[in-house]
């Protein structure tokens, strides 16, 4: 790179400024590249170590089924990137602890995402928690606010397999297919009021017999989550689940 042709003005009459240009110089050059270098991704979690938040689920007809806690164990940054590992632990309706699993969130490239292991239900693996799991997870990505309306998303997937004594059982696999932008919208739940961008899915399980199933999913920048409604094949709401609790560090 030419010097003289940098818009700064610098005599060059001796050594030393010509040092004291060129340390200038480095500092623009420097700044410059840390600001174009970082990439603009917006969490839908919490990062800070230690914040702790609650998901309580409901039947239909509002009455508590179930709780997960979650809570933000470590959080790794490599330049513009970020990896956040989160720890959920499943009650069921009487507080008795059922399930725990651990999955993690990634701002890769200015894109956010989760591993599909988040969409573990701890009600439905309380029955093999003693037994091996291995998970197969692909990430399940969500775009920016300003993501207009009808964007499609892609699809998502998780394999689970159980077994016992080194023995498999069986397996199960659950696919979130049909993913877009519904819209964007306020929320209030017991945690408080969020902004939220909404999406819409379908879920499809296979283990010892298929089931299908839509919802609708609400989540804040920074928080994650707000609540998720889960409908039958004929549009009937069957449970939904909401954010009651959140306290950060």
């Amino acid at each position: 790179m030419n010097l003289d042709s940098l818009p700064l003005s610098i005599n060059f009459s001796n050594q030393t400024k010509k040092m004291k240009a060129l340390h200038i110089l480095f500092a623009f050059l420097l700044v410059a590249g840390s600001t174009y270098g970082q990439v603009d991704c917006r969490p839908y979690i919490p990062t800070d170590e230690g914040t702790e938040w609650e998901m309580t689920s409901y039947n239909a007809k509002g009455k508590v089924e179930s709780k997960t806690t979650l809570k933000v164990l470590e959080k790794e940054v490599s330049g513009s990137d970020l990896t956040v590992k989160i720890q959920a632990v499943s009650y069921d309706k009487k507080d008795k602890e059922i399930f725990t699993n651990t999955f993690e969130a990634y701002c890769k490239d200015g894109k956010f995402e989760l591993d599909m292991a988040f969409k573990l239900n701890g009600e439905a693996m309380r029955a093999y928690k003693n037994m091996d799991i291995d998970m197969d997870a692909s990430e399940f990505g969500i775009p920016s606010m300003d993501a207009a309306a009808g964007t499609t998303l892609d699809d998502g997937t998780i394999t689970v397999k159980i077994g016992n004594g080194g023995m498999n059982m069986f397996k199960m696999t659950i696919d979130i297919v049909d993913r877009k932008v519904e819209a964007k919208e306020d929320r209030t739940t017991p945690a408080g009021t969020f902004k939220c961008l909404v999406l819409s899915q379908t879920t499809r399980t296979k283990m010892v017999m298929k089931m299908e199933s839509t919802s609708k999913e609400w989540y804040a920048e920074n928080v994650g989550m707000i609540r998720s409604e889960t409908y039958n094949k004929k549009g009937k709401l069957m449970g939904y689940s909401e954010l009651t609790a959140l306290s950060t560090k």
